[in-house]
C-alpha cells in the first residue's frame, strides 16, 4: 500500500516569487522535493512575521486535519524554535496524526547539553526521528533513540560541474557575516595568501549581518581592498558564475550540521577546504573528498589550500571523489529514503 493522504510539513517556507530561493529551510527543500515527485503536500505559511506564520501553522493543522496523517516538523536548538516545536507536537498529538521530528541546527548539540530532558521528551513524542547527517544520528544513538538518516535534499541538476584543469589561488566564501560563520578567519586566511601569490583574489558573498562591517576593515587594514571582493547576497546564476571562475571553497562556521553549501560547491566541482567543527567530519574525509583544518586556524587553511595549489593531482583527486559524493543528496536518492519512511507510518 502507497501513502495516499497529502504529508503536513512545518517549517519556514519562502514565498514562490522570492528570489531567493537557494536559501530555502530544510522543510521547504522537501517540500518541493515531494510535489515534483506527485507526493501530496500541505505546507504552513509563507508570511513574513513570527506570530503571523505560528498563527497560520496552527491554524493550518487544526483546519486542515481530515487531509492529513502524517506531519514532518522541524527540531532546533533555539529556545523558541524548540517553544514552537512543543505546541504543534503537542496538538498534533491530541489530533492522534503521526510525527516524523527532524532534528536540525548545529547548536543542538550545546543545547542538549544545557537541558537534554527537555528534548528527550520532545524526541520520544514522535513516531519517527530523522537528521540529515550521521552526525546526529550518531549522537542520539548513543542515547538509545533511532534517528533515519536523510539527507537534505539538493537539486544537483541546477548545479553545472565546472571542470577545473588547473587550481589557482582563487577563493570562494559564501556564508552570512555573523560569528558562528567566522568570517574574520577567512580574512586572515586571505592575507597569508595575498603574500605568497600576486594573483590571489576572494569573493566573500553573503547577506550583510554583524560582522560585515568588522570584515571589510579587517580587510582593508591588511591591504586587502582590491583582492576581496563583497558582491553581498548572491543567487543561483551568480553562485554558479563565481564557481566557474574561481578555484576553492572554504568553509569557516564555528558550529554547522550538514552545511548544503558543502554539497553545492563539491557538485559545482571546486575542492573544499573547511574547518572540521560540527558534522562537517561526517560530510568530508580529510585528503579524500576535501580538506580540513581545525576551527579558527587560519595557518592550517592556508597550509591545505596551498597544497592543492602545489599538488594539482591531488585537487583532481578531491574534485572527483566529492563530485560522487554529492549524488547521495540529490533530490532522486533522497526521495527513496522518504517513500520507505512515509509507507511505513502509513502501514503501522
Amino acid at each position: 500500500m502507497k501513502h495516499q493522504k497529502a504529508v503536513l510539513i512545518l517549517g519556514l517556507f519562502i514565498d514562490a516569487s522570492s528570489t531567493k530561493q537557494n536559501i530555502r529551510s530544510a522543510e521547504d527543500r522537501i517540500a518541493a522535493m515531494f510535489r515534483n515527485n506527485n507526493i501530496p503536500v500541505i505546507t504552513s505559511s509563507a508570511a513574513a512575521g513570527k506570530t503571523k506564520r505560528f498563527i497560520d501553522t496552527v491554524s493550518t493543522l487544526i483546519t486542515r486535519r481530515q487531509e492529513y496523517d502524517i506531519a514532518i516538523v522541524p527540531l532546533f536548538g533555539t529556545w523558541p524554535s524548540f517553544l514552537w516545536q512543543e505546541i504543534v507536537t503537542r496538538i498534533l498529538k491530541q489530533l492522534n496524526k503521526k510525527i516524523v521530528l527532524g532534528i536540525h541546527g548545529g547548536s543542538i548539540p550545546e543545547r542538549i547539553d544545557k537541558g537534554a530532558q527537555r528534548f528527550y521528551t520532545a524526541m520520544k513524542r514522535a513516531d519517527i526521528l530523522f537528521a540529515p547527517s550521521a552526525y546526529f544520528s550518531s549522537m542520539f544513538t548513543d542515547k538509545g533513540f533511532d534517528v533515519e538518516v536523510i539527507e537534505n535534499p539538493v537539486d544537483l541538476a541546477n548545479y553545472k560541474f565546472c571542470a577545473k584543469e588547473k587550481i589557482r589561488p582563487r577563493i570562494i566564501w559564501m556564508r552570512a557575516f555573523t560569528d558562528i560563520y567566522n568570517p574574520l578567519m577567512a580574512v586572515r586566511v586571505a592575507k597569508r595568501l595575498a603574500e605568497k601569490y600576486n594573483d590571489f583574489e576572494m569573493v566573500m558573498a553573503g547577506k550583510e549581518g554583524p560582522l560585515y562591517n568588522a570584515t571589510k576593515i579587517m580587510a582593508e587594514r591588511f591591504g586587502l581592498k582590491d583582492k576581496i571582493l563583497f558582491p553581498g547576497y548572491i543567487n543561483m546564476q551568480q553562485k554558479q558564475a563565481y564557481a566557474a571562475s574561481y578555484d576553492i571553497y572554504i568553509c569557516t562556521n564555528k558550529i554547522d550540521n550538514t552545511p548544503v553549501s558543502l554539497t553545492e560547491f563539491m557538485q559545482f566541482g571546486l575542492p573544499i577546504v573547511s574547518v572540521n567543527t560540527g558534522g562537517i567530519p561526517y560530510m568530508i574525509e580529510d585528503g579524500v573528498n576535501g580538506l580540513l583544518v581545525d576551527a579558527d586556524d587560519d595557518k592550517s587553511m592556508f597550509e591545505k589550500i596551498n597544497m592543492l595549489i602545489q599538488n594539482q593531482a591531488l585537487a583532481q583527486t578531491i574534485i572527483a571523489n566529492a563530485y560522487r559524493n554529492a549524488q547521495q543528496y540529490n533530490d532522486t536518492n533522497v526521495v527513496k529514503k522518504w517513500s520507505k519512511v512515509l509507507n511505513e507510518l502509513s502501514n503501522g
